[in-house]
């Protein structure tokens, strides 16, 4: 079986504590590209291409207002944050994160 998916929010202090969403057990090969296919699904967001780096890789996914940027990182693995740094977007990005988490994990 396999270990459920979780994810962890975290502040990052290099970054003026921007709040982003660490998430664990998630070894999905492609992993930001499923991710960013269940947020285009399910909310209706549109994908940027993906920008692949040597130690990381992104996606932006975004609608009218709201942006996300999901990274694949060799060091901590996958993560997401909202460009927009408010407390109302923040706790946007969680609720929508969650149902993901929870549908991946169902």
């Amino acid at each position: 079986m396999l270990n459920e998916i979780t994810y962890e929010k975290h502040f990052n202090s290099s970054k003026g504590n921007r709040v982003e969403f660490w998430i664990t057990n998630f070894d999905y090969f492609d992993g930001i590209d499923y991710l960013a296919k269940l947020f285009c699904k399910k909310y209706q967001m549109q994908a940027d291409k993906k920008v692949e780096g040597i130690f990381f890789d992104f996606i932006k996914v975004h609608t009218n207002d709201i942006e996300y940027v999901l990274i694949w990182h060799e060091d901590i693995g996958t993560l997401l944050y909202n460009l927009n740094q408010n407390t109302d977007n923040i706790a946007q990005l969680e609720a929508q994160l969650s149902a993901i988490v929870q549908e991946i994990n169902s």
